[in-house]
């Protein structure tokens, strides 16, 4: 490779980086081979998950691969172990039992060694005392020194029994449990030295995801963060209502008008017999255009519906029932619909000094390769912007970590779920909600969630159709620890190597795209191959890993059938991003009180029966309406259940008092 174009590459400073999850290098990245050759060797084990169908073969196929990396790169051999899902979790366990086992053993020798040191103080003193004395113990002869710093053989320290350094965490219930019992080592100081680029590889809520108590436990899989629900608005029909609109508006103006002159000609007198006249007159009624601009919650839609019910027959009309999906974080996603919940976040992890530019239409820089189209690799020792990646636009913008303050609401009593169940009830009485399945048909207007790659896939589906719809932002994509802690690599506190040692490789994992490529997809020609489009397509699942589980998703190539814009598309998807109001609140269950505890299963089942009734309708017959309902049924039902003594545990954890 030419030394100019490798300099020029590996020293890009890319502006306002923190604003992205992309990948981007600096300059003295790592240790070079010459500067590694006088470190300690060390090994490292690398626990983590496969699919069924990988094979131990080719998993030790890619650790030797790997192995040409980090013992060039940082004089540190790795041993790949790999689980299927059945048996992951079981042995990560296991190995903890076995560490607790060993430091039992220790303290025990420690404690004996001290006892015995005791004793042998003990009977010096008693010898002296009585004037015996010992011989004096020669000290061993000292090693011959030597001068050489360096030999080519290196003697690689074997894998010791049950070694468990870094390791893969694969739920956010699994990271709470070990965080909670002091299993995972603090990567803080790392993240403040040598590890710091990492912070710039990662959406800044991606790395919120891995910590608790104020400390950083894991380091999380960069990703595309959440999916956003949109409101899309068939433009053709907008635009015919809106021309609607304005006659209705200037036909009700000529009327009031003329209605003014007419009382004012009568006189006051005539009053009487004009509104008896009125009465008889034929009403209009008033449209209010709707400005695509300004839709932002689903009663805006109203008006349009009706008149497109009225006047196009052959027009599905919108999905539903509408979710109050904006309004509301989930406590428990374990258990959906659980009436505990918070009003939404609100404010943005990005707040951009200038709008989010329009999602790229040009297409991404493809991998280089050479005269012969064959594909150029680069050096496997350099931390490396992926060819198939283009630089981040330049967004101004503050960065805000803090989520939004927790303000625990029981959502079935919230004015925000009301509001949309009686919106519901009365779309269905108007009959506003499309019937059956309305795929491939032209509609009014639709309900979807997705990520932003999804909703450019929707739109060029629409107009493949030869529908144009207006695609608006209804409620934002919320980072939540659920969604983040699924895929976060930390270090236990077993290990035998240091915690400086384990940093230095799972760096690599996020920030250096020929690992990240090993670690993915194994090995190139063994496999998978670069198709004609220069993608990664598999040729057999030896190797067969999820792609959440070996790092930052945006430093590898893209597989065959990825948009060839993927990584940028993400890029705005996540400047969109809110961080969820529990991203680093744990409820521990155990600190509840035995009544706390046995409300939770009965206020479950009573809200997915409320969530039902509400959402679809089913009201019981003896209430009269949803009013009714509510203050008949669900909140004495509720309290019956334990909602007081619950809520005030949960107040307690989540906003627990000042000093």
């Amino acid at each position: 490779m030419n030394k100019t174009k490798l300099t020029a590459r590996i020293c890009v400073l890319l502006a306002a980086c923190i604003l992205f999850p992309a990948v981007f290098t600096a300059c003295d990245s790592g240790e070079k081979w010459t500067e590694a050759q006088n470190r300690k060797a060390v090994l490292i084990t690398i626990w983590f998950l496969v699919e069924d169908s990988t094979t131990q073969e080719a998993v030790e196929k890619v650790q030797k691969e790997l192995n040409y990396i980090t013992e060039q790169k940082y004089t540190t051999r790795i041993v790949l172990k790999a689980l299927k899902r059945g048996e992951y979790e079981a042995e990560v366990a296991r190995l903890f039992e076995a560490y607790d086992d060993e430091q039992a053993r220790l303290k025990e020798e420690e404690e004996i060694s001290k006892s015995k040191e005791k004793a042998s103080k003990e009977q010096a003193r008693k010898e002296k005392a009585a004037g015996i004395t010992q011989a004096p113990t020669r000290r061993p002869t000292d090693p011959p020194k030597t001068t050489e710093l360096y030999t080519e053989k290196i003697e690689w320290p074997k894998e010791k029994k049950d070694q468990f350094d870094i390791f893969l965490i694969t739920s956010s219930s699994m990271f709470q449990e070990l965080a909670e019992d002091k299993r995972l080592e603090a990567l803080d100081e790392e993240l403040g030295t040598k590890a710091k680029v990492l912070k710039e590889y990662i959406h800044p809520s991606i790395m919120m995801a891995g910590q608790y108590g104020g400390s950083t436990l894991a380091i999380p899989t960069n990703k595309i963060i959440g999916k956003a629900t949109y409101i899309a608005l068939n433009k053709r029909l907008v635009e015919e209502f809106n021309i609607a609109a304005q006659a209705s508006i200037d036909a009700f103006e000529a009327a009031e008008a003329a209605k003014k002159e007419k009382a004012e000609a009568a006189g006051e007198d005539a009053v009487e017999a004009e509104e008896t006249e009125e009465a008889e007159e034929e009403v209009i009624v008033k449209l209010n255009k709707l400005d695509l601009k300004k839709v932002s919650e689903y009663q805006h839609l109203t008006q349009y519906l009706e008149w497109v019910k009225a006047n196009k027959s052959d027009i599905a009309l919108i999905n539903g029932p509408f979710e109050s999906i904006k309004n509301f974080n989930e406590l428990f996603p374990e258990m959906p619909g659980f009436a505990a919940v918070s009003a939404s976040g609100k404010t943005p992890v990005y707040v951009p000094e200038q709008e989010p530019t329009e999602p790229p239409t040009t297409k991404a820089t493809e991998p280089p390769t050479d005269d012969e189209g064959k594909l150029i690799t680069e050096d496997p020792l350099e931390t490396t912007i992926p060819p198939t990646t283009n630089k981040p636009k330049n967004t101004p913008a503050k960065t805000t970590l803090a989520p939004d303050k927790a303000s625990m609401v029981n959502r079935y009593t919230a004015a925000a779920f009301v509001t949309i169940a009686k919106l519901n009830q009365e779309y269905r009485e108007k009959g506003l909600f499309e019937a059956g399945n309305a795929a491939g048909k032209e509609r009014a207007a639709y309900i979807a969630t997705g990520t932003l790659e999804d909703r450019l896939a929707w739109e060029a589906a629409d107009k493949a159709n030869g529908f144009d719809y207006e695609y608006i932002l209804y409620a934002n994509p919320v980072a939540d620890r659920f969604d983040l802690q699924n895929g976060m690599y930390a270090v236990s506190v077993s290990s035998k190597v240091t915690v400086s040692r384990c940093m230095e490789i799972i760096t690599l994992m996020n920030t250096n795209k020929q690992f990240k490529n090993l670690f993915a997809y194994g090995i190139n020609k063994v496999h998978y191959i670069y198709n004609d489009n220069n993608r990664v397509e598999r040729i057999n699942n030896n190797y067969l890993v999820n792609p959440n589980y070996t790092g930052n998703q945006f430093v590898a190539d893209l597989m065959e059938g990825d948009n060839p814009n993927k990584l940028e598309i993400a890029k705005e998807h996540n400047l969109n991003v809110v961080n969820s109001v529990f991203m680093n609140i744990y409820i521990d269950k155990t600190k509840l009180t035995p009544e706390s505890e046995e409300a939770i299963p009965k206020i479950y089942e009573l809200s997915k029966e409320v969530n039902r009734a509400l959402l679809d309708g089913n009201i019981p017959s003896q209430y009269e309406d949803i009013d009714d309902y509510i203050s008949g049924y669900v909140t004495p039902g509720f309290e019956d259940a334990g909602w007081t003594e619950l809520m005030a545990d949960l107040k307690g954890q989540v906003a627990p008092p000042s000093d």
